[in-house]
């Protein structure tokens, strides 16, 4: 159940992301990357901030979902594709 969790919150973060700070941006290896950043993010923020906050599971809710979300905006900030529009822009 731990896991499924952290896939849950990793997704849904993933998705937030997406919607939210990469509205109008390419990213690298669009979405299959993004969500797999997210989980990382997840599972890291969970490691790292350890339990306090909500559990489930085992799984502490509220640092996966800070970590999924910083390692998403990393992601945003650093993978973004250039386009024909911003190259001639230049």
């Amino acid at each position: 159940m731990y896991w499924v969790t952290l896939i849950i919150v990793g997704l849904l973060v993933g998705w937030a992301v997406k919607s939210w700070l990469a509205k109008e941006k390419t990213l690298k290896g669009e979405p299959w990357i993004r969500f797999i950043v997210t989980i990382i993010g997840a599972w890291l923020g969970d490691v790292i901030l350890g339990d306090w906050g909500w559990m489930l599971a085992g799984y502490n809710v509220i640092a996966g979902i800070i970590g999924s979300f910083v390692l998403g905006w990393i992601w945003t900030a650093v993978g973004v594709e250039e386009t024909a529009s911003s190259t001639t822009a230049r």
